[in-house]
């Protein structure tokens, strides 16, 4: 059930600045973001623990009526230069249509979620999102996804270039190292949160579920 609109949260404990900066985030303008939980990208990652950490997530967001937005890489018909870029770094971008492609059957999403499709690490590059977020009044972000260093970085960097506040939640993201997972979170904390803030699902389910 969503009682989306009715619901503010307390601020959640994250590094290096609690989220949100200016302390007030609600069901009506918070949406979570879970990008790249494909079937391909799951197995090539071994990242079936992430995946579950994300799913959990997801469940906690549904029942407090947030907002929910998931994406896939894809190699578009018309030859994106971003995915045959990717294609000739070893990094393969799955065909609409293949079973890389898809999300796992376990992978439910409200008939609410929006689904978008990108060729490359952005899913706001010649994506509705920005658009589908701001009509509906979304200024928070939680963002959950693989890779860390791909999806999750570029991603996270735009959001907060158009004025979202974000939030990657750390143990929901994994990268194609734990090295580079590392690293990448350290990048997103530099300069007091120069591309927002993170925290463990712990951590935000605990504000969610705060009465």
């Amino acid at each position: 059930m969503s009682d989306r609109g009715t619901r503010p949260f307390g601020q959640i404990k994250a590094d290096p600045y609690s989220f949100p900066f200016d302390g007030y985030w609600s069901s009506a303008d918070t949406a979570l973001l879970l990008l790249g939980f494909q079937q391909g990208t799951i197995s090539a990652l071994s990242a079936v623990p992430t995946f579950t950490v994300a799913l959990d997530l997801l469940a906690a967001a549904q029942d407090c009526g947030l907002f929910v937005a998931a994406s896939r890489r894809v190699a578009l018909p018309d030859g994106e230069p971003v995915a045959r870029r990717r294609h000739t770094m070893g990094d393969v971008v799955p065909a609409e249509g293949s079973d890389a492609w898809d999300f796992p059957p376990q992978l439910v999403l409200p008939h609410t979620a929006l689904v978008i499709d990108h060729p490359g690490d952005n899913a706001f590059y010649k994506t509705p999102l920005e658009m589908e977020l701001k009509v509906r009044g979304i200024r928070n972000l939680l963002i959950a996804g693989l890779p860390t260093e791909g999806l999750i970085h570029a991603t996270q960097r735009t959001a907060n270039d158009m004025g979202f506040e974000c939030l990657a939640v750390a143990d929901a993201c994994q990268g194609t190292s734990e090295t580079r997972h590392a690293a990448q979170l350290r990048i997103t904390t530099f300069g007091n949160g120069l591309f927002g803030t993170i925290a463990s699902a712990a951590a935000v389910k605990a504000a969610l579920t705060k009465v």
